[in-house]
Order: structure tokens, then C-alpha cells, then sequence
């Protein structure tokens, strides 16, 4: 595979990762207003919509980053060696602890004056959110991105040993999920109460990530495989949404079947903006999608000073403002702080 060749093509990973910030900040923009509109409004459907939709964003970045590395380093670990293992998790820890470290430390301070004082700021509690994930809401995935890093190695020793066909990955990732499924709920949930910080959750668009970035050119000749990710993520994600509503007004929903329609959203729907970032040319996606990690770190503190500053008197309106502004000032202080000599420390 020419793989400097076709690095000038990988551009849509960085619109994936764009279009997955993009999400993320939606999300936390449009939780407030699915809380408390009436469910019987237009306003609810339509923050719930968007809020339930916007799930993709965290494991298509995980897709994103499985891909990326995969195609980068699959060749190498085809022969796997300590000295490539030390490499590989000095870089990637490097780009990911430093940031994780300072921004833990600034949310505890967000958190102290969101409790009125109530948690303190000392070396315990630091130490302690930042051990679980728990500095702030958005910082569960650095812990799971970090356990990501830990077994692509080594997922990416056994894909590039087997030859399989995509369906076939596809089929064996689909079991191990349900199986961590079942191991979760039946054991590891007395352990790990909240289990989207495990990477087990993500197993899917892990295994389908580091397959396509090992057989990257010859998974681009295929697009027929549009014709189903595009049927099964848009009613998945109805469906998902639809069991997200029922639960939320007080109704009995098996949680199995929300998971269910859950995984097939969140693992069609990467596919399918994989194969539409090919098509589209969004340059703003792709220049957010090279700062995705900064604009992510730091977009919550700038909606809590919002949320601090001005009332919702219009949520809607409120809320269309706040998206503008946190996205902007994340975007453009992140893209400053990178051309710093110690930018890296604080956005990665």
C-alpha cells in the first residue's frame, strides 16, 4: 500500500473528527433545554432530536483515531517489538496526559464554585477525579480514549496477521460486543457503575477502525456499502431516539433494546460520514477537526462562564447564541494556543 501516496487523501478524518466536535458541543448545549422543556412541545422534540442524534460524536472519534493509527502504524506493528510499544505510547500519552492533567485542575476550580464550595480543591480530590474521569462531564473519554491507545497495538498485530474480509470483522466485533455486553451488566457493572469509561463499549468502531485502516484502499473502492449503513443508521437512530424519549417520560423501556438500537446508530452512522467526508469538501469541519482536542477540553468552561453571565430568558435563542460563541472562542483560542511553543501542554 502507497501509504505517503494516499496520506493527501486521509483529509476526511480530520472532517470526521470536525463534524464529531461539532456534535459534542451540541450535545451539552441542548441537554439543559431536553431536561426541562414540556415533552409535549415542539421545542423537546426538537433539542431532543438533536441531542440524541449527536451521540455518534464520541465513538466516531474513537473510529477516527482507530483508523488513523492503524493506517499510520499497521505496518509497523506487523513485527511488534518493545521498542515500538514505547514509542508508540510515549507519543500518544504525551499528546494526551498533559492536557488531561492541567484540565482536570482548571474543572475542579469550575466545580468548586458550581458547589458554592462544597468540593473542595486539594491533592485528594484532584488526584481522585482524575483517576476516574471525573473532573468534569466531557472527561470520562480521555480516560477511555487512553485504554484505547493501550490495545491498538496489539488489535493492530492480530488484523494485520489475519486475512479476513470486512463482513467478517464486522460479524466477529458485533459478537465480542454483545458478549462485553452481557459480561458488563452480569459482572463488571458491581466494579464500574458507569460503564461508558470502559473502551469495552466501543468495541465495534475499534475493530472496524483498525480493519479499514489496515486495508484502507481497498475498503475506498467499495462504496455499495452505503446502501446499508445509510438505511441502518437513520432507523437506528429513530428507534433509539424514540426508547431515549419513553424512558425520559417516566415509561418502561428494556434497556437492552436501547442499547441495541444505540450500537447499530453509533457504529453505522461513522461509516456513513466516512463516506460522505470522500464526497464533500467542508473546510471549516476539517480545520475543527484539526483542533478537535482543544476545542474539546475547552468548550465546557466557556459554557459554564456563559451560563454564569446571562440568564436564559429565551432558551432557544439562548441557546443558539451560546453554541456560536463557545464554539468560536474554543476554536480560536485552541488555534492560538497551538502556536505556542507550549501549546501542546494545554491543547495537545
Amino acid at each position: 500500500m502507497d501509504r505517503f501516496g494516499l496520506m493527501k487523501r486521509l483529509r476526511e478524518f480530520d472532517i470526521l473528527k470536525g463534524l464529531s466536535i461539532t456534535a459534542v458541543i451540541l450535545i451539552h448545549v441542548t441537554s439543559h433545554g431536553v431536561g426541562t422543556f414540556d415533552p409535549t412541545s415542539i421545542s423537546y422534540f426538537v433539542y431532543l432530536v438533536l441531542n440524541r442524534l449527536s451521540q455518534f460524536a464520541v465513538p466516531t472519534f474513537i473510529f477516527a483515531s482507530s483508523v488513523l493509527l492503524s493506517y499510520i502504524h499497521g505496518d509497523s506493528f506487523r513485527n511488534m517489538t518493545t521498542e515500538k510499544l514505547k514509542t508508540f505510547y510515549r507519543k500518544r500519552f504525551l499528546r494526551v496526559i498533559p492536557p488531561y492533567l492541567l484540565w482536570t485542575l482548571v474543572y475542579l476550580v469550575v466545580k468548586h464554585i458550581e458547589s458554592n464550595g462544597s468540593v473542595a480543591i486539594n491533592l485528594g480530590n484532584y488526584f481522585n477525579l482524575l483517576l476516574k474521569g471525573d473532573g468534569y462531564y466531557h472527561l470520562y473519554f480521555v480516560i477511555v480514549i487512553l485504554q484505547v491507545y493501550i490495545v491498538l497495538p496489539f488489535i493492530m498485530y492480530a488484523v494485520s496477521h489475519l486475512n479476513i474480509k470486512f463482513r467478517y470483522v464486522l460479524l466477529f466485533s458485533i459478537g465480542m460486543q454483545v458478549a462485553c455486553y452481557y459480561l458488563y451488566e452480569g459482572y463488571l457493572v458491581h466494579y464500574f457503575p458507569r460503564g461508558t469509561r470502559l473502551m469495552i463499549w466501543y468495541l465495534v468502531v475499534i475493530l472496524m477502525g483498525v480493519w479499514i485502516g489496515e486495508n484502507y484502499e481497498e475498503y475506498c473502492k467499495r462504496e455499495t456499502h452505503v446502501t446499508i449503513f445509510l438505511p441502518a443508521a437513520l432507523v437506528s437512530g429513530v428507534l433509539y431516539t424514540y426508547c431515549y424519549h419513553l424512558s425520559n417520560v417516566g415509561q418502561s423501556v428494556s434497556s437492552g433494546m436501547s442499547n441495541l438500537w444505540w450500537y447499530i446508530y453509533v457504529s453505522s452512522t461513522p461509516l456513513l460520514l466516512l463516506y460522505i467526508s470522500k464526497k464533500v469538501s467542508a473546510t471549516f469541519f476539517e480545520k475543527a477537526g484539526q483542533l478537535s482536542f482543544g476545542i474539546f477540553l475547552m468548550h465546557p468552561l466557556f459554557l459554564f462562564i456563559m451560563n454564569r453571565m446571562y440568564a436564559r430568558v429565551n432558551v432557544i435563542v439562548y441557546d443558539i447564541f451560546v453554541f456560536f460563541i463557545i464554539y468560536s472562542l474554543s476554536y480560536i483560542i485552541t488555534k492560538w494556543l497551538e502556536a505556542t511553543p507550549w501549546g501542546k501542554y494545554i491543547v495537545g
